[in-house]
């Protein structure tokens, strides 16, 4: 998956979607030079209900009370909440771009790093969780697997198994911490540590998550290197 986010944000990242009956009316007279609704500000007033009310707080009327506008206007920019809630779930994309003003130009630790500004953009957002799953723009992503397959230091026979592991611990891992976070639940429930004396005494000796996190993943990597190649 990683050195996603930067292929992608490298064409997108300042990109609005067209929208042609939109592009005819700019540069009219007594028309503002850029459009006070996009959808990228919709999709930011729709994150920000969803941060503050759930996701079964969202709707177009409180996109609309969000950004101050009537209702009727966001038809114009969106048919329905679903397509708004896929433009909220390429927000999170971008936003887990925008994490580094620059990644590492080694393959593995770039994964590193896009992997926990994945996770970190998740946490931001819990409520927002389940759209990264549901809506995931992966069509848009097909260029940026290009990239990411084309550096990988591993046999061609392999990258789909190399984008699996990477992919699915990345966003598995970040989406059940979102979804403790969102329904206010620990990580890890109370130990009795009588009874688990094993667990009570892992979590004692290393309780910061994120590290948790990138240990696990760098576990990844180091079995993807003994299995695939000698080097990443």
């Amino acid at each position: 998956m990683h050195g996603t986010f930067e292929g992608y944000l490298r064409m997108t990242a300042s990109a609005e979607p067209a929208n042609p009956a939109q592009a005819r009316r700019r540069g009219k007279a007594g028309r503002p030079a850029a459009p006070l609704i996009t959808r990228q500000k919709a999709a930011e007033a729709a994150l920000a209900v969803i941060d503050a009310e759930g996701l079964d707080g969202l709707s177009l009327q409180a996109v609309a009370r969000a950004m101050g506008i009537s209702a009727p206007s966001l038809y114009y920019h969106f048919r329905d909440k679903e397509e708004i809630l896929s433009e909220v779930a390429l927000l999170l994309l971008h936003e887990a771009g925008r994490q580094q003003e620059s990644w590492s130009d080694d393959w593995a630790e770039r994964v590193v790093e896009l992997a926990v500004a994945t996770r970190r953009v998740a946490l931001r957002h819990p409520n927002a969780g389940p759209l990264s799953l549901r809506f995931f723009p992966r069509w848009l992503m097909l260029p940026a697997y290009e990239r990411t397959l084309s550096r990988c230091p591993y046999p061609p026979e392999t990258h789909l198994v190399v984008l699996e592991a990477i992919e699915k611990f990345t966003h598995g891992s970040s989406l059940f911490a979102a979804a403790a976070k969102a329904h206010h639940l620990p990580a890890m429930p109370d130990i009795d540590a009588a009874r688990y004396p094993y667990l009570a005494r892992a979590i004692q000796l290393r309780q910061d998550e994120e590290d948790i996190f990138v240990e696990a993943l760098r576990a990844i990597l180091d079995g993807l290197r003994v299995r695939f190649g000698t080097s990443a």
